[in-house]
């Protein structure tokens, strides 16, 4: 069993808000005007669709998470039935488009939705000071930030419900004319764009070992969260192409906040920007730094990584030194002058990458732990587990050459695939390093874990 526990638990309801947060991020506001270019009026319908090749993938994950509660799961998993070397790499590389990725971009793009509300507002400095609030308050534990994340997952909801219901009442009928002008091959590639704003709900499985009963909590937060995302995404999405002419949503940055503007009085308006587009990366940015360190813990146990990068608070349990190289990390990548496009596609990539080990690891699982896939509480049969494990390597494969070949520039798709080889390589020189001071051991034979879950 991992030797790094957790003592504080949290249940359904925290982890539902994690889960939410994590899906209910920026994408309805940054693929709504790109996506519905090649959509037309049928925008609702793709994001509908959009939810169903996610969803099926993200079941095996639940079924792991269900047999084997493990904190670090996305590294834990692949890395005791795959590869160690894999599984390594794919965290490497996470972390990289996370916290030089994803993390830049959300505390950015909030500055940007601030200052059109505050004019005066410098984006970079604000950036700064939202990245290192949400820092500081993970520092307090898991169970304070999942209570903040509730709070501001609650007005969230409430924002895009408001924006969802006003719009509604001024939807004009004629503006969804020629519903399927633009082609069944220009819409599948609209649902395939779109897959995006479902991601982040494999990362609850990070907590696995933190949470109460998870075997029954992660397949049901799961199950609560698909379907109301869904919901607010379709229902954001008729509100947008209902109220606005197709020039106004293709020729304007933001057409979420553009129809807003029509659609809702000035403090409505206020309060949807700043409960709406802002919160949805500010919880999305929350749930990284909750999530963000788990898997590096598990690879500081198993000496790929050095110890004091491991240590942790007595009373919270908080990994307070990765927590910090997050942190300044991310400062790092905020003054980079990156563009924003460059860091959602590291990000996008990065979060594809991580995905691939971990649906190996669930087509391998029922035949090597038999018991454990027997007494899970949430299994899939044969025939419906390859099926959904098929169709999450074949959406990660696709959408990733999709995005390298989109990046337009050989040196930042090659960047990207130098950051795969640096984790690669990183991984056999600890190992290396570790066998020349007798601190060497193969770590796909440690079966602990799953053999003490057979014997639950």
């Amino acid at each position: 069993m991992s030797q790094i526990t957790f003592k504080n638990k949290i249940g359904l309801g925290l982890v539902s808000f994690i889960v939410l947060g994590m899906m209910l991020g920026g994408g309805i506001f940054v693929y709504t005007g790109l996506v519905y270019e090649m959509t037309g009026p049928a925008l609702p319908l793709a994001f509908a669709l959009a939810m169903i090749p996610v969803f099926i993938s993200m079941l095996p994950l639940a079924m792991l998470g269900s047999a084997f509660p493990v904190s670090g799961a996305n590294y834990i998993y692949p890395s005791r039935m795959i590869s160690p070397a894999l599984a390594f790499a794919a965290i490497w590389v996470y972390a990289l488009a996370s916290f030089f990725g994803q993390i830049p971009l959300y505390v950015i793009a909030t500055g940007k939705y601030l200052q059109s509300v505050f004019p005066e507002i410098p984006v970079i400095p604000v950036a700064l000071v939202i990245l290192t609030f949400f820092y500081l308050i993970n520092l307090f534990g898991i169970r304070i930030a999942a209570q903040i994340q509730g709070v501001l997952l609650a007005l969230l909801v409430i924002a895009l419900i408001i924006y969802s219901s006003v719009s509604a009442n001024n939807i004009q009928v004629e503006l969804f004319s020629g519903f399927f002008d633009k082609g069944a091959s220009s819409i599948i590639l609209g649902i395939g764009l779109l897959t995006f704003t479902y991601f982040g709900a494999n990362g609850i499985i990070e907590l696995g070992s933190e949470i109460k009963n998870p075997a029954k909590t992660i397949p049901r937060a799961f199950m609560i969260a698909f379907p109301l995302v869904t919901l607010l995404y379709v229902g954001v999405s008729l509100g947008t192409v209902g109220t606005l002419d197709p020039d106004s949503i293709m020729n304007t940055e933001d057409p979420l906040v553009q129809a807003a503007r029509i659609n809702l009085s000035h403090g409505v308006f206020v309060f949807f920007v700043l409960g709406g587009a802002v919160l949805a990366l500010l919880t999305t940015l929350n749930a990284l730094f909750l999530i963000g360190t788990r898997s590096l813990l598990m690879m500081v146990q198993d000496g790929l990584l050095p110890g004091w990068m491991g240590l942790r608070t007595k009373n919270r349990e908080v990994p307070y030194v990765l927590l910090t190289m997050i942190w300044l990390l991310s400062i790092v990548g905020v003054l980079s002058g990156l563009s924003l496009e460059t860091f959602a596609s590291y990000a996008a990539l990065g979060g594809l990458f991580i995905f691939l080990p971990i649906l190996l690891a669930a087509w391998v699982f029922p035949k090597r732990y038999p018991e454990a896939y027997r007494k899970s509480k949430f299994r899939l049969s044969g025939f419906w587990l390859k099926l959904t494990v098929i169709v999450g390597v074949l959406m990660v494969l696709f959408f990733g050459l999709i995005i390298l070949y989109d990046m337009g520039s050989v040196l930042k798709s090659g960047l990207f695939l130098l950051f795969i080889g640096s984790g690669f390589a990183a991984y056999y020189w600890r190992q290396a390093s570790n066998k020349k001071k007798g601190k060497y051991r193969i770590i796909r034979e440690d079966q602990s874990l799953f053999t003490n879950a057979d014997k639950k």
